[in-house]
């Protein structure tokens, strides 16, 4: 049986301890290269489990939710971190296209939720046509 020296077993906070870890410190994951690679770190006390997961449970830890750096470029430390749902954390992704019209800024996706059409359809507009970003938003599709 393995050795536990936190004595919290593994709760769900656990998960993102180790995944923390592993993108700052291993080497050989996918994810080091945009991590550790560029130099982002975790914190000296929160290398120790309990700490990492006391801080979690006060503040705002609940399943579902993941970790979010608050400066993209900071280290994991509790002043460079909150709880964020998967939704949220996936309109930070490097992939995402942002566009700004009017002083609103979204995703490609954020924009066609609002207004109603299809990704394809508005990422074509801009893309593959190169409509401006004003004609691209604001022409209707046909039906």
């Amino acid at each position: 049986m393995g050795r536990v020296t936190h004595g919290l077993g593994k709760p769900p906070t656990y998960t993102h301890w180790v995944n923390m870890k592993t993108r700052c410190f291993n080497k050989n994951s996918k994810k080091y290269p945009r991590y550790g690679g560029r130099g982002i770190t975790v914190c000296q006390e929160w290398l120790d489990f309990k700490n990492f997961h006391e801080w979690a449970m006060s503040h705002g830890f609940k399943p579902g939710l993941s970790i979010e750096r608050i400066n993209n470029d900071g280290d994991y430390e509790p002043s460079n971190c909150c709880w964020i749902t998967m939704a949220e954390q996936a309109k930070n992704k490097y992939t995402n296209h942002y566009i700004t019209y009017n002083g609103v800024t979204d995703t490609i996706k954020g924009w066609t939720k609002r207004l109603g059409f299809k990704k394809n359809t508005l990422y074509a507009r801009i893309n593959d046509y190169g409509w401006s970003i004003e004609k691209a938003l604001t022409t209707k599709v046909d039906d």
